[in-house]
């Protein structure tokens, strides 16, 4: 399961909140990196198997979240990392160039997935396309975006009718934080705030882009449901990175 949500408060800001879930039994991800990619300032966590990521931001301030689409059917064979979606069209400098970019990427080999481009055009839309293992589409999106491998109709119920009572009651400055680090005691399985025998919620991370700035605060979620580290990077134009190295 994961759980993607966001809020456009003018045509200029935009904040984007993602909760990854992950089987307990995966290698925890590298917090996020500052990379060059495409000649661009590139932000984006790192999954520690895949080498891929799950959401990045840049300096052009558009932002790209990538979900397991479970509804699809896999293809047969090795898989490519769904993950390496993302860090090849993280340097895009549009949600247009996403799409020109994702067409051209041959996904015969890569999972089913859903993914989502912000960017600052104006047009306070998020914009989606949907790999379903044999066709990719592009796709209306409306928040919360949920993803999940167990329990999907429930859970997506629950989530959608969870926001729409925060967003009814809260100031939409903090929805995003009360939504996604929730988790209800008697169904944490189906909460933002994933728990499971098998899998749980293991970050939070929140993007928040606008005129010269584009910021990524990153949680990590231990067992309990409890912030164990917590990271802000700010897309700079200094202290860069190799294409594709590590600091």
């Amino acid at each position: 399961m994961c759980t993607l949500s966001w809020i456009y408060h003018n045509r200029d800001h935009y904040e984007v909140y993602f909760n990854r879930d992950e089987q307990r039994t995966r290698l925890a991800a590298i917090e996020p990196q500052d990379l060059i990619l495409d000649d661009t300032h590139c932000l984006m966590p790192i999954d520690s198997v895949g080498g891929g990521s799950w959401i990045s931001t840049n300096q052009y301030g558009v932002t790209i979240c990538l979900l397991n689409y479970y509804q699809g059917q896999s293809p047969q064979g090795i898989l490519t990392s769904r993950g390496l979606v993302v860090k090849a069209l993280a340097g895009s400098d549009s949600s247009l160039a996403v799409n020109v970019r994702l067409s051209e990427i041959d996904l015969s080999s890569c999972a089913p997935f859903t993914l989502v481009s912000f960017d600052l055009s104006g047009s306070k839309q998020a914009n989606g396309w949907t790999w379903d293992g044999k066709e990719l589409q592009q796709s209306v999106v409306n928040t919360p975006v949920i993803s999940a491998s167990k329990h999907f109709r429930a859970a997506r119920r629950y989530r959608i009718e969870l926001y729409e009572r925060l967003r009814q009651s809260n100031d939409k400055q903090h929805l995003g934080v009360l939504f996604h680090l929730n988790r209800d005691k008697d169904c944490p399985h189906l909460s933002p705030l994933m728990s499971r025998d098998d899998a749980r919620t293991v970050s939070f991370t929140s993007v928040s882009v606008c005129a010269g700035k584009q910021e990524m605060h990153y949680q990590s979620i231990d067992d309990t449901g409890c912030i164990d580290f917590e990271i802000i990077k700010k897309c700079l134009m200094t202290n860069m990175t190799e294409q594709g190295v590590f600091k």
